[in-house]
Order: structure tokens, then sequence, then C-alpha cells
């Protein structure tokens, strides 16, 4: 009849892997695992008494916490990294948009003025003015992404607000125009 309570020898080998198995943790699903003693004891079937002197002796505790802060301050370090490159990506993203919001309303405004040239109707002023907001927006995105201060954007969109106003009222004169240059032929 064998005995379970059978402990095994304390080595050398058997006591680096007991402690480092203790202050450095155990790898499990990707996540660390910190056992305790008791744990450890179990698992490696050695001697209560021995183990609790030994790592009182060579402070496996002060090693542990030590291990512990400097675990988790590489963690925080490559959290921020990993941070840094999703903004960045972020970053560049948002002004690829922008950009192809730019060349998008440019060609619509584009279409705008060969549709007046060949007499068509033109964009509504809502729609220019709809333009106007989307073109602010992603300068804006841009200017952010670049890391650039926006709230400068506000006073030349405050400022520009007239010019727009003046804009649209000679975009309705030119209309107007075109209208009864039209009428006027038929």
């Amino acid at each position: 009849m064998t005995n379970k309570n059978t402990t095994k020898k304390l080595t050398d080998n058997l006591k680096m892997k007991i402690r480092n198995d203790f202050v450095h943790g155990i790898d499990i699903d990707e996540k660390k695992h910190f056992p305790n003693l008791d744990e450890l004891i179990k698992k490696y079937k050695v001697a209560q008494s021995t183990i609790y002197r030994v790592a009182k002796k060579d402070q496996w505790k002060v090693q542990k916490e030590q291990y512990q802060i400097e675990y988790q301050q590489e963690l925080d370090k490559n959290r921020i990294k990993n941070n840094a490159k999703k903004s960045l990506q972020f970053d560049d993203q948002s002004i690829t948009l922008a950009n192809a919001l730019y060349v998008t309303i440019g060609q619509t405004i584009q279409k705008n003025n060969e549709n007046l040239k060949v007499g068509k109707t033109g964009l509504a002023p809502t729609q220019i003015n709809a333009l106007a907001n989307a073109l602010t927006t992603a300068q804006r995105a841009a200017k952010l992404a670049l890391g650039e201060a926006t709230h400068n954007i506000d006073a030349t969109v405050n400022e520009n607000n007239d010019a727009y106003r003046r804009a649209m009222e000679l975009l309705d004169k030119v209309e107007e125009s075109r209208v009864r240059s039209i009428q006027s032929a038929h």
C-alpha cells in the first residue's frame, strides 16, 4: 500500500521550479496566474514546512511583489504603445476620409458648374450649404488627425458666413439671369 502523502525531496532544480512558478507566475490560457505556496506544495508534492522555510529565507514574497510591479509596468508600457499605434491608424484613416470627402465635394461643385453652363438646373442653395458644412467637418477631422487646433476653424467659419451668403446671392442672380435668357430664347 502506497502512502498518498509521500513527499518528494526538494532538490535545487525542484526548488528553482517552485520558486519561479511562485515569483513569476504560470501562463494559463494567455493569462498570468500567480499560485500561492499551498497550491505549489500540492502540485509538486513537497513538504509544506520545507517550502515555507525556504520561501521565507530566500524572500520569495518580496521577489514576487517586485516582479508583479515590473510585470504591470511592462503591461502598461505595451498598452500605451498599442493605443498610440491604434491612434495613428485612426488618424491616418480620418485624413484619408477627409481627402475623399474633399474630392467628392469638388466633383459635385464641378458637375454643378458644368450643368449651369449648359442651362441645366444647378444645386439648390441648401445643397451648397450642406457641401460647405461637409467641407468644414472634413477640414476639422483632418486638422484634428494632424494634431492641429480646430478653434481657429470656428472663427474662420464665422468670418466666411458673410462671404458665403454673398456667394449664394450671386448664384441666385446667375440662376435668375440664366432662366430669363432661356425664356427669352424661346
